[in-house]
């Protein structure tokens, strides 16, 4: 392997270091540096790229599955002398799926950042929020370096860290267009419910301490390969438990049934903020959560719950994006319908693929939200597609990008996303068809959607780029952006070709004839392959030798699913897989055009087909902002706080606080009689004043000066002493 370790773990924290010192500076003087500093917000991240660049030629060189480099520290050490006591170790841990995904984030986040040099600024070239354009590019540069910081974490803390601090930038961009209600009121709804997810995972944190006393990925592992998590936890078993809570942060931060509800409002925020959240950072995370805890879940025997909640999602995701008419809704629907996808795919054991089509994704999903907001920006922020039409003239090279990713999103061969696509429901079919036909319901979920796919994207694309201009004020004068909202758009395109995945001109459509890697083709299931927990911990057991906390090379062998059989109903499933995935993107496109080109079927007359209250339900999404804002909260969780104020009013202060006075009073007034009448009356004025008094009175008798009284006493004394003796 090139490169020492200890330089690539130090380029690693540089990486993360670079648009977190931007943040800073930003801060601190960004109002008064020239653009109000976003080319420095830029640069930054644009050289994280650079160093993720080489990260990622490393690992490449390497070839190998097996790669990693890690490195970790004693962050605090609060042992005694017979090391019992609380130990926290912080590290980095780069293999090869945190070296693909600092690849992809910094890619994103620069061509976003880029993109918004333009989009934050009026035609006239002047910041559209004056001095707020500075805080807006520190929001972005905290926001990648969060993401960029967990995932190079080693360990659970670092990775909590930072997926809190998403959440807030997330509530800070999201709400950033502060003067709209609704853009306030999305960035709190957001923040709310990523929080009840959150809750969840703190907690299976806590839980994973209790057990291992670490939180390190590579000590869990070990713990797991040891049947630490074998027993009982309240009652339940503990890997099914714990995996569960560690689920919830996936189901809040990739907003996943029953959390999905936030995601379509977070498009109040401005578009390079959507295009960010949903392609390179915040919802990712959510992924990328369940794919590094894989193991966890699958010893808990949780995956079936995951890949049903990721059925739900993308089937019920799809089904909204049809009905809506804003531009970037379609987008945000199609987000969760497709981190629906990945869910589903981490539930069946299709590690490889679930990880591949979050790769894929960000970086078409990043392509078509620049593109929407291309659009947006050559329309003066007219969003909805019913007023648009006829763009593909005004806006060519635009046109051509979202025609390219939306292509690959609906999963047509020479793009990406059939490649990743293909593996997802080669591997869905082979589980519930082939292996577990008990669980039919995931892959008919899974190819309805990906119809629904393919026909709502190109809904998008004919009704804002087709036919006759809706809006011809704006029509007329709509222009393709300058060359920093072209250039992101024309790279990401691009990369959305199947070639730069698997090597394969068609992305293996053929069967791989076409391949032009040689030896690296399909290099991305070669490198990202399922993980074998034991293996991994023997693994990890044999580099224990090594300086303190470092170690490189095989330290994560991967093999296939615990169950042998899966990647033989996978391998039996992929040519059924995708001729079906072929035949109904098709259909989809196919169907969309019928409808909305030639207007050969009337849309009116299709949405009149369905019943009234399924039209209802799908225009009241499912009923779930009323379930949660109208009887949960309205009439569960606000009387309940009501409750609690009310007995924080009447018991808590009135009566342990207030009470609690009354009764110091009482407790005062019988101390002061105590200290007046005992203390001074008795012991100070009596015993302290009267007795001594008295003494000092006799005795200044007999110090009167005269020898006869002197005489005298010595006399008695006398007497006293001799009587005394007798008596003795």
């Amino acid at each position: 392997m090139q490169g020492s370790v200890p330089q690539l773990v130090s380029l690693s924290l540089v990486l993360v270091g670079l648009p977190l010192f931007a943040y800073f500076v930003q801060c601190a003087v960004g109002k008064r540096l020239p653009r109000m500093g976003d080319w420095l917000s830029t640069g930054a991240i644009f050289s994280s790229f650079i160093i993720a660049a080489y990260i990622f030629s490393q690992m490449w060189s390497a070839h190998t599955p097996n790669w990693v480099v890690a490195h970790s520290w004693t962050w605090l050490d609060l042992t005694g002398a017979n090391g019992e006591g609380f130990k926290l170790q912080l590290g980095v841990r780069l293999d090869n799926i945190s070296a693909i995904m600092l690849l992809m984030v910094t890619l994103c986040a620069t061509l976003i950042h880029l993109f918004s040099t333009a989009y934050m600024r009026d035609h006239h070239g002047k910041p559209e929020d004056g001095y707020r354009y500075a805080s807006f590019f520190s929001y972005l540069s905290l926001f990648t370096s969060a993401m960029l910081g967990l995932v190079i974490s080693d360990n659970l803390f670092t990775l909590f860290a930072c997926w809190e601090l998403m959440g807030l930038c997330s509530f800070l961009l999201i709400g950033f267009y502060r003067h709209k209600v609704s853009a306030t009121n999305a960035s709190l709804k957001a923040f709310m419910t990523t929080r009840v997810g959150d809750t969840g995972l703190f907690l299976g944190i806590l839980a994973i301490y209790g057990i291992v006393g670490s939180l390190r990925f590579e000590d869990i592992y070990m713990a797991l390969a040891g049947g630490a998590f074998s027993g009982q936890l309240l009652g339940w078993p503990a890997a099914g438990l714990i995996g569960l809570l560690v689920f919830m942060g996936t189901v809040g931060k990739s907003a996943q049934f029953p959390l999905q509800v936030w995601l379509p409002d977070a498009m109040e925020g401005p578009t390079p903020v959507s295009a960010l959240i949903h392609a390179a950072t915040m919802v990712a995370a959510g992924v990328y959560l369940i794919i590094r805890m894989f193991p966890l879940l699958e010893q808990g025997h949780v995956l079936i719950v995951v890949a049903y909640v990721g059925a739900v999602t993308a089937l019920l995701a799809a089904i909204l994006a049809v009905k809506q008419t804003d531009l970037k809704k379609v987008l945000a629907y199609s987000t969760l319908s497709q981190l629906g996808y990945m869910v589903l795919a981490v539930g069946v054991g299709a590690y490889s693929a679930s990880f591949m089509h979050l790769i894929t994704h960000a970086v078409f999903k990043a392509c078509l939200f620049m593109s929407a907001g291309a659009v947006i920006y050559a329309m003066h922020h007219e969003q909805d597609m019913r007023n648009m039409g006829g763009l593909r003239k005004k806006l060519p090279i635009t046109f051509a990008a979202m025609l390219i990713t939306t292509l690959a999103i609906s999963g047509v061969p020479f793009f990406s996303g059939f490649v990743s696509k293909d593996k997802i429901l080669a591997g869905v079919l082979g589980f519930g068809y082939y292996m577990n036909p008990q669980h039919l319901f995931l892959p008919i979920a899974a190819f309805i959607t990906a119809a629904l796919t393919a026909f709502y994207m190109f809904r998008l694309i004919f009704m804002t780029f087709f036919g006759h201009p809706h809006d011809k004020h704006h029509y007329e004068k709509a222009h393709d952006g300058p060359w920093n909202m072209l250039t992101p758009l024309v790279v990401l395109a691009g990369l959305s070709l199947a070639v730069f995945y698997t090597g394969s001109l068609t992305g293996g459509l053929l069967g791989g004839v076409d391949g032009i890697f040689g030896s690296a083709n399909d290099w991305f299931t070669n490198l990202v392959q399922t993980p074998n927990i034991k293996q991994m911990s023997a693994d990890i057991a044999h580099s224990a030798h090594m300086a303190a906390g470092v170690a490189h090379g095989d330290m994560s062998s991967p093999a296939a699913h615990a169950d042998g059989d899966l990647e033989h109903f996978v391998h039996m499933a992929h040519l059924p897989a995708m001729v079906l995935s072929l035949v109904v993107a098709a259909l989809g496109i196919l169907f969309s055009y019928l409808v909305y080109v030639p207007h050969k079927i009337s849309a009116k007359k299709l949405e009149s087909f369905w019943p009234n209250f399924v039209q209802r339900t799908l225009d009241n999404l499912y009923y779930f902002d009323f379930l949660y804002i109208k009887i949960l909260i309205q009439k569960g969780l606000v009387p309940f706080a009501r409750l609690l104020a009310r007995f924080d009013d009447v018991a808590i202060d009135r009566v342990a606080v207030d009470g609690w006075r009354d009764v110091t009073m009482v407790s005062q007034k019988m101390a002061g009689t105590f200290d007046d009448v005992v203390v001074d009356g008795v012991l100070v004025d009596g015993l302290g004043g009267g007795a001594p008094t008295l003494f000092g009175s006799s005795l200044r008798a007999l110090q009167n000066g005269k020898i006869q009284r002197y005489l005298a006493v010595a006399v008695g004394t006398i007497l006293v002493i001799y009587i005394f003796k007798g008596v003795l």
